[in-house]
């Protein structure tokens, strides 16, 4: 009896769900295995993944149409768990499981299917290139009557066609019956090496003319005891070559790496550690893991920024010596390669969860009220959640570790049990909130107050460090012509055109638009325009005027310097954002936020969860040393409850206006762009109490599209159904955040 698989295409983006094949019952397939399927009329080879298999179709699949699997490349790639998280993610976070599998095991799997040319007939060959006008086509047929199987990719280089106009010509080659195209499997990424045949290795390795390559492969082999291909081939030539000869005359063999299923772990913790400078949380947590954690077990750290990785592998590093692996921009296979060579902490970011760790034990979140761990440009997904299922499906323990909680940690203390330890409070620190409306400007630092300059210039003459965070960068976000009132606006979607004294250029920085700058009032002619708002790049000419003998260090989001503290003095550290994540604070004397209301109001649903982490983990990474706080809404209430280290307080403000404007975790909030302007009549949704805002015209690269914000309690694939499928088709990107109350954990 024919079982039936549903799997997600590799190196296809498809809009839809699962494809289903047959699998008859001579073909060992599991869930996790890789299989080579048909596909298209053309039923052209594709690699796919094994997420499901029964014994019935879905009702929506026509048993006719169902074609069969053509055979079984690996049969353990992955674990039944990681399936169930895959189709978790794809339904929760409404992400089209082919892409999201590309995206995640397109840097795990190793090669592509490579294309080979058999001629069968060389003599008919022959004579239909005499038939052929055209001289290209004819050095085609003269190369592959010389090599009768051919890479795709040799004939090519070979014949120095195009390849498009090449793949025709072979088409046209193949309906003639003149050549056979196959197809060589990749080498199997799950799959280890080992001596199969040890009277034989000796032979080898001690025979006269065997090839130094050959003998330091099957060496390394020996030494490793089993060894994933790439390690046997690194920097040997022809090494590949050289495995598959060793593989056929039996010296060596494959041998399958195990994805076991998690074992039950009865006393899995569920835990939330609040509070504290990230060494103090770090360690916290490493005298649990040295209690708790097996002789053979695994703690998996998830951070959400890869300077982090580096900051985290330091400091674990000292903890758990020689045993520490950070994985930054390295493909996931590199995790399993450092798990036998013996490491069990590894450090490595979100898309690890998608990846089998034998006795994985424990899995860490750290800084998990970032914005960088809920759904954004990079990241489809919320960390946290996706911890939590994987938690489930593996019965291991979760620590969620941060500076201060959201709603969803918030959700997973109060109606999943975590236990919370608070572990450091903030109430005997100097948290000075300076009103601006009220103190006398700097004359010579316009954003900075007198008294803030004054405890800047106070710690610099002690040789002390200082770290002043503004979060913007452009030296002016603002001009205007003081004659008739004139602002300086994108001419492509009207936004406050930026200055960047740097590149010298006005930029937009809703659109892209970039041009010259003005010397004049496109309206009036008046030569008075100013050049208003302060970024970094205005602060810093002003900061190096004033403070002269002291260093000036910018920090910015994309660079990869770590700058540790206690390795300056008179320093100022004047950045974005970037800074946290950047700048070890250990011995900066003060922190001081330039505009707090840069943090405070941003056009993001989360701004108010995101300005009040970012206020305590400065003042936890620097406490009991003073933090100012510049702004202009000195009673804002994220301003009032972190003065008075009121943590709840914030959290049950922030959720009562959640519930008003019906934001998560009281619904789902769902951004949608669209490549055509949609009608908002049309969205008929099965929900009274849903909110639609929109469409809003934007521009990104140059290309309109239109963007659709909705709340409602409807269900990822209730909302998707709900859609119609000419809107379906419009979608240019969809963006998921979750209600934690109302997500369905166990229907996985």
């Amino acid at each position: 009896m024919s079982k039936f698989l549903g799997v997600a295409i590799e190196d296809a983006y498809l809009p839809y769900d699962l494809l289903f094949y047959k699998a008859p019952d001579s073909l060992e397939v599991n869930i996790g295995s890789r299989v080579l399927v048909p596909l298209g009329k053309n039923n052209k080879p594709k690699l796919a993944y094994v997420l499901t298999i029964s014994n019935e179709l879905p009702d929506s699949v026509k048993s006719e149409e169902i074609k069969s699997i053509i055979e079984v490349v690996e049969k353990n790639l992955f674990s039944s768990s990681i399936a169930l998280l895959f189709r978790f993610v794809s339904q929760t976070f409404l992400i089209p499981i082919h892409s999201l599998l590309n995206k995640i095991y397109g840097t795990y799997t190793e090669g592509e299917l490579t294309p080979i040319i058999k001629v069968v007939d060389p003599y008919a060959l022959s004579n239909f290139k005499n038939s052929l006008h055209s001289e290209e086509r004819k050095l085609i047929c003269d190369i592959l009557i010389e090599n009768s199987n051919i890479t795709l990719e040799r004939l090519k280089q070979k014949s120095k066609t195009k390849i498009e106009y090449l793949k025709n010509f072979l088409r046209e080659l193949e309906k003639k019956n003149l050549v056979e195209l196959s197809y060589k499997i990749p080498y199997s990424s799950n799959k280890l090496l080992t001596i199969d045949n040890f009277e034989l290795f000796e032979n080898i390795i001690h025979k006269k003319g065997t090839k130094k390559s050959v003998r330091d492969l099957l060496l390394r082999i020996q030494k490793n005891n089993a060894l994933h291909y790439n390690d046997a081939i690194y920097k040997i030539r022809d090494g590949l070559a050289i495995v598959e000869e060793l593989l056929k005359e039996g010296v060596i063999k494959e041998v399958e790496e195990s994805n076991a299923e998690p074992k039950l772990n009865t006393s899995a913790k569920r835990l939330i550690i609040d509070g504290g400078s990230l060494k103090e949380r770090i360690s916290y947590i490493s005298k649990i893991l040295k209690n708790d954690l097996n002789e053979n077990g695994v703690a998996l750290i998830i951070v959400n920024e890869n300077s982090l990785v580096r900051i985290l592998s330091e400091l674990y590093k000292d903890e758990f010596p020689g045993v520490v692996f950070g994985s930054v921009n390295k493909e996931k296979n590199e995790i399993k390669r450092q798990l036998r060579l013996g490491k069990r902490i590894i450090i490595s970011t979100p898309f690890s969860l998608f990846v089998d760790i034998p006795n994985l034990q424990f899995l860490i979140v750290e800084d998990a009220s970032s914005k960088y761990h809920i759904p954004h440009e990079f990241l489809p997904f919320d960390t946290r959640i996706v911890s939590y299922k994987k938690s489930e499906l593996e019965n291991i323990s979760l620590i969620l570790s941060t500076y201060s909680l959201d709603d969803t940690m918030y959700f997973f203390h109060k109606e999943k049990s975590f236990e919370l330890v608070n572990l450091k409070d903030l109430k005997n620190q100097n948290k000075r909130i300076i009103d601006m409306r009220r103190e006398a400007k700097s004359e010579a630092l316009s954003p900075l107050t007198s008294y803030l300059e004054s405890k800047i210039r106070k710690a610099l003459l002690e040789e002390k460090n200082v770290a002043l965070i503004l979060n913007r960068k452009p030296y002016s976000t603002l001009i205007v012509c003081t004659e008739c009132g004139y602002v300086h606006r994108c001419p492509v979607c009207e936004s406050p055109l930026f200055f960047d004294k740097e590149k010298n250029i006005l930029f937009c920085s809703t659109c892209g638009h970039e041009e010259e700058p003005i010397e004049s009032c496109p309206r009036c002619g008046s030569l008075s325009l100013l050049y208003l708002g302060y970024g970094i790049q205005k602060l810093s000419y002003s900061l190096k005027s004033s403070f002269k003998e002291a260093n000036l260090i910018i920090i910015e989001g994309g660079e990869e310097t770590i700058y540790d503290s206690t390795k300056f003095k008179k320093t100022i550290f004047l950045g974005t954002e970037a800074i946290f994540s950047h700048l070890k604070f250990d011995d900066v004397a003060l922190v001081a936020f330039v505009s707090a209301d840069t943090f405070l109001n941003g056009d993001e649903f989360n701004t108010s969860f995101e300005a009040f982490k970012y206020l305590r983990q400065s003042a936890f990474e620097i406490f009991p040393r003073d933090i100012f706080i510049q702004t202009y809404e000195k009673d804002n209430y994220i301003l009032e409850n972190f003065k008075k280290d009121n943590e709840l307080g914030f959290i049950k403000t922030e959720l009562s206006f959640r519930y008003e404007l019906y934001y998560p975790p009281f619904a789902y909030l769902y951004e949608i762009r669209f490549s055509e302007r949609i009608d908002r009549g049309l969205l008929k949704l099965d929900d009274p109490d849903a909110k639609v805002y929109g469409p809003a015209e934007r521009i990104e690269d140059g290309k309109k599209f239109y963007e659709i914000s909705i709340r409602t309690k409807l269900k990822p694939k209730e909302f998707y159904n709900s859609l119609s499928e000419i809107n379906q088709k419009r979608i240019r990107s969809l963006r998921v955040y979750p209600a934690p109350s109302i997500v369905d954990y166990k229907d996985f």
